[in-house]
């Protein structure tokens, strides 16, 4: 236990290697303080709601399109100025505030069904609400016009993000990735022009070590640039679209290594022949798609759509290499990964239009306006629905706050509200850790408010650009670390709210009472409907090996139909198996960070995890095959194998679930040793058989490490090293 705090301890105080989001926070400093100044030297009352309205707004926007940005702002302001009128209204009756503080803060996370942006519209709004209760109005009047000052001081925030100064907080993130297709693009040039040079071996070796370990550090700061843009953000539309180009431009470099290892093993005189002319040709012509593709990503408005992808199709009656040869299985080879290259690039191509245009590519919807907004809540209507199992726990939980706040706690009462609000998540382990850094933050802003407040006092004019510095700090720090943020919220809040009451002791409070709202955020988290990640993680891996199952499926089902389109229900199976193996990945993390992580051998699951990578892996180069050599005659054998790989991934999907050993493995190798894969064809041979077999091979292998995990997790023994499982890890 003791070793597991140290290690929350240090997640709590990790820094992201990023940069601080300075612009970001002195506008946010701006659109916080500058009311609070103009309802000073104007004396307007109760300004302090327009300062409030202004910082929720602000925090609503989490970058995207202008349209999503100004609908997310939008629902921001209106559904926050309600929520300050009702807190109004209702803080006038203790029996009314129980009953709505239970009511809306359950909608308001409720929200969440709606996607990320409305979690934060929802989040915002809960608190506009519990902070509005502890002012009860003394009538209408005094409501209406609570929610008026919040719902100006939003309209402020707004025409300051979205036109005196529009910033566009994925500039960073576009430049790197689009900076990984450059340095792609200038590698595979490179490798075309050592193809065509003179033959020299350290013209290869020198190509792989300038651009190997630069291509993968420019990944990696991609990676990182992405990673640390996203935190704490919550738009998810944008930053997806750029982690999935992220990861293509990953995938393509892998492939294009193995393209130019197939170009340097070619004789030096068998490259002036046509077909290596070809090949020659089409990465010529890949290089120039990476080159449009960059500038597209790098791009913010519209671009030019990418011209049509016609390299690396080979045109009839191009002569190929003789029947039979290794060159002739080199050269299909080369084709497959220029197929692999196309179809990469496809799909990169039509991410990068929805970058540019998140309309672009959008089919008409189905759906009603009803079926819209009544479907996802309808969906969510169980219990097994972790939203509405997050949504009463953390209404639950802050009506308690509030009963024990109203009850015990005579002054600032809803800084425990909002402390339970903002710590309490939908998982154990970020609750935990959000929890940690709250807390620890609010200690150390706390006591760096009550260090501020005897010279504040003594020079009342300097506290404006003190707050101004606060705010701008603290929004520009939320990449960096969440505690770090807190500290300077609470140093600004404490501040205000000394100034607004001529209390300048309420450091301690503030530190009293979130210390209440972070015990009573994690009672509730453990004892309110908890479903751990130990629980969770079986069903996440569970679907990610059924999903990789389905899109192995979809495979072998477009070779069964030489006429249909190979892309036909691919690229959707492949969407949802990625999807489903990042679920399965993050659920793992979180089962890390988790304070009560229940005994649970590792070793498995990360192989499982890795290993589901690797056997994707393999089906995408499988699929990429010539159809060729799925010949009529030998249909029955590969379906067969297909059949029982299927069966397989979906006994091992049950078996992750249930916690059982899964049941005996078929000798699928040795199905492959005995099955006459050959085609029939006469201009096939003996090298399109290899190459089937080299990629059956490799799923098997890949199948058979899976299975090996999962019978470890079952029965709980340690990894044996015998020899199959070190000859299938391989």
């Amino acid at each position: 236990m003791m070793r597991r705090l140290v290690e929350h301890a240090r997640e709590a105080v990790r820094f992201a290697p990023v940069k601080p989001a300075v612009m970001a926070g002195i506008r946010a400093a701006i659109a916080t303080i500058f009311p609070v100044v103009v309802a000073t030297v104007l004396r307007l009352p109760e300004g302090v709601w327009l300062s409030l309205g202004g910082f929720n707004v602000s925090f609503a926007d989490k970058g995207g399109s202008y349209r999503a940005r100004a609908t997310s702002m939008a629902s921001g302001l209106l559904v926050g100025a309600l929520a300050a009128f009702l807190g109004a209204v209702a803080g006038e009756h203790p029996v009314l505030t129980i009953v709505m503080v239970l009511l809306w803060v359950t909608a308001c996370s409720f929200a969440g069904v709606y996607g990320v942006a409305a979690s934060v519209v929802g989040n915002t709004a809960a608190s506009a609400f519990v902070v509005s209760l502890a002012f009860p109005s003394s009538g209408w009047g005094e409501a209406l016009s609570r929610g008026g000052m919040l719902a100006l001081g939003g309209l402020w925030a707004m025409f300051l993000s979205l036109v005196l100064w529009p910033i566009r907080p994925y500039r960073p993130s576009r430049l790197a990735v689009a900076q990984c297709f450059r340095d792609l693009a200038e590698y595979a040039g490179e490798v075309t022009r050592v193809f065509s040079g003179e033959e020299d071996g350290s013209l290869w070796q020198g190509l792989i070590q300038r651009h190997h370990a630069r291509i993968r550090e420019t990944l990696e700061v991609a990676g990182s640039t992405l990673a640390a843009t996203r935190r704490g953000r919550g738009e998810s539309q944008r930053g997806e679209q750029l982690l999935v180009l992220l990861q293509i431009a990953d995938t393509m470099f892998g492939t294009v290594i193995a393209l130019s290892d197939v170009m340097e093993s070619l004789p030096r005189e068998r490259r002036t022949e046509p077909a290596w002319r070809l090949v020659e040709r089409s990465v010529v012509g890949f290089c120039a798609s990476l080159q449009t593709l960059a500038r597209g990503v790098e791009t913010e408005g519209k671009v030019k759509p990418l011209p049509p992808l016609e390299w690396g199709l080979e045109p009839a009656g191009t002569p190929r290499p003789a029947a039979g040869t290794e060159e002739r299985a080199k050269y299909l080879y080369a084709l497959r990964l220029l197929a692999q290259l196309r179809d990469f690039m496809g799909a990169a191509t039509r991410t990068e239009t929805r970058l540019a245009d998140p309309n672009a590519l959008r089919q008409a919807d189905p759906l009603t306006w009803t079926q819209r907004v009544l479907g996802p809540v309808r969906d969510n209507l169980s219990l097994d629905s972790m939203v509405l199992r997050h949504a009463l726990r953390v209404g639950l939980t802050t009506t308690v706050a509030v009963c024990v706040s109203l009850a015990f706690i005579p002054s600032h009462g809803h800084w425990v509200t909002i402390t339970v609000l903002t710590i309490m998540q939908p998982y154990t382990g970020a609750t935990f850790l959000k929890g940690l850094q709250r807390v620890g933050g609010t200690v150390v802003g706390g006591v760096l408010a009550a260090a501020a407040a005897s010279s504040i006092q003594q020079y009342p004019q300097a506290l404006p650009p003190l707050l101004f510095v606060t705010v701008a700090i603290s929004i520009a720090v939320i990449p960096l670390n969440y505690g770090l943020y807190t500290a300077f919220l609470t140093l600004t809040f404490v501040l205000l709210a000394e100034m607004g009451t001529g209390d300048w002791g309420l450091a301690r409070v503030r530190i009293l009472n979130t210390l209440i709202g972070g015990a009573l955020a994690l009672a509730g988290t453990w004892l309110l409907w908890e479903r751990s990640e130990h629980q969770l993680l079986p069903e996440q891996i569970s679907a990610a090996l059924r999903a990789n199952r389905e899109h192995f499926l979809q495979v072998f089902a477009n070779r069964r139909e030489p006429s249909r389109d190979p892309q036909e229900g691919f690229s959707e199976a492949r969407r949802k198996m990625g999807l489903a193996t990042i679920n399965a990945e993050a659920s793992f993390q979180r089962l890390l960070s988790e304070p009560r992580r229940r005994t649970e051998p590792l070793e498995p699951l990360m192989t499982l995890l890795a290993y589901l990578r690797r056997f994707a892996a393999s089906v995408v180069a499988l699929s990429a095959t010539p159809r060729e050599v799925f010949p009529d005659g030998r249909r029955a054998h590969l379906e067969r194998f297909a059949d029982t790989v299927g069966g397989v991934l979906e006994d091992l999907a049950d078996a992750v679930v249930r916690g059982r050993p899964p049941s005996p493995l078929p000798d699928l190798e040795k199905w492959l040793r005995e099955a006459p894969l050959a085609a029939e064809h006469a201009e096939a041979g003996a090298e399109e058989e290899s190459l089937l077999r080299i990629q059956l091979e490799r799923v098997t292998r890949r199948l058979i490490v899976l299975h090996g995990a999962v019978s470890r997790r079952g029965t709980g023994s340690p990894l044996e090293r015998t020899p199959s499982a070190v000859a299938a890890s391989r």
